[in-house]
């Protein structure tokens, strides 16, 4: 048997083999700091209760709850109604034992997130080599957010579900490419769109002429359906399909208004003690500005179309609200830019520095995390 196990890793090329070890080594890094923090923050407990609280934080319950109890329309908890419903749903689907429902959580974002390293990787070999496909790994790996891909929440689903997608377009297999956009407007509203992305890439691949327009096209559009679904959803618990909305502005404080999310953040820089001048403040201010950079870069290297518009829209909707306190984490989705990276940085004392200086920030930043302190 293990003559066996050693004679398939030999066969895994070593390109793959070294994209794996990365992946568990920054798995490995973040959910030991979460451990040790919350063991050093809560006091002593058995460890699978460390494990289960370890992240639970901030939106993490809140996924918990309608894996329980689903959407209500009374109390608190109707203000969930803003969270989409894949990732609730798969929590419950695969909780066999509600006393470990956190556990469950923990597994279904971390599984996903491998997945979505996975495709990560086939899609930057896809689109240039095995070098650029390792290097995207890593610096995704060890961005400042990336403990969300780690934490019970949707990025590890979201990720997965977003890259999965545009890699089947990629292959002009729309079918499945629409399957999957459909189960990521079912998870975000980021998933929502997938839709203009989607149809970018297939008039790429059509050369932009409409006459080469076959049925296949029709598949592009279940990302709408998916939010058509959530509509359906907000209607069916309140009574109006558009309740996610009100509820955005009036209990989360968030509309449409990117110059008010801007000032806000600018003030909070400027004024707000520590951490939340850092968190709340100049952190959102940042990475906004690296995401529109990111923007830039991509049409200056002149990206196949589809990554420029997805990096593009993924941006714009990150920086669209009056409250910008997640804007490090949305722009993390911006998942093309962790290719380019591999393709920009060809030395190894700039990849070296990259990993360092962006391994500290998140390590800087899962502790808060891990502390229960505001992390995006």
């Amino acid at each position: 048997m293990n003559t066996n196990i050693k004679a398939l890793i030999q066969k895994i090329p070593h390109p793959v083999k070294l994209a794996i070890l990365i992946v568990i080594a920054a798995k490995i890094l973040v959910l030991a700091i979460g451990y040790v923090v919350t063991y050093l923050n809560s006091g002593p407990a058995q460890p699978l209760i460390i494990v289960m609280s370890m992240f639970n934080h901030w939106d993490a319950p809140h996924y918990v709850d309608i894996a329980n109890n689903w959407y209500v329309n009374v109390g608190d908890a109707a203000n969930f109604i803003v969270f989409f419903p894949l990732y609730p749903i798969l929590i419950r689907l695969f909780t066999f034992d509600f006393n470990y429902i956190n556990l469950t959580a923990l597994i279904v974002s971390n599984v996903c997130s491998l997945i979505a390293f996975f495709y990560l990787y086939k899609l930057a070999k896809l689109e240039f080599n095995d070098s650029v496909a390792v290097k995207a790994v890593l610096f995704l790996s060890i961005f400042p957010t990336a403990y969300f891909l780690s934490a019970p929440y949707t990025e590890g689903l979201f990720f997965a579900l977003v890259i999965v997608s545009i890699y089947y377009a990629r292959l002009g297999k729309w079918q499945f490419a629409g399957l999957i956009s459909l189960f990521a407007a079912l998870t975000r509203i980021a998933g929502l769109l997938l839709l203009p992305v989607l149809l970018v890439e297939y008039f790429h691949q059509k050369g932009w002429k409409p006459r080469k327009i076959d049925a296949s096209f029709l598949w592009i559009f279940l990302a709408l359906a998916g939010f058509l679904i959530y509509l359906g959803l907000n209607n069916q618990v309140t009574g109006s399909p558009f309740t996610f909305m009100t509820v955005e502005a009036m209990h989360w404080y968030n509309r449409l208004d990117p110059w008010s999310g801007l000032t806000s953040a600018y003030s909070w820089a400027r004024n707000a003690s520590y951490p939340d001048n850092i968190t709340i403040g100049l952190a959102p201010l940042v990475f906004a500005a690296f995401g529109l950079l990111m923007v830039i870069v991509s049409i200056w290297r002149r990206l196949r179309p589809v990554y420029i518009v997805y990096m593009f829209l993924s941006w714009g909707l990150a920086v669209s609200t009056s409250w910008w306190i997640s804007v490090p984490r949305y722009v993390m989705s911006m998942f093309p830019m962790f290719m380019l990276f591999g393709l920009l940085t060809n030395r190894k004392a700039i990849n070296i520095a990259i990993v360092l200086a962006s391994g500290a920030v998140l390590c800087y930043f899962t502790i808060f995390f891990a502390l229960g302190w505001w992390a995006f």
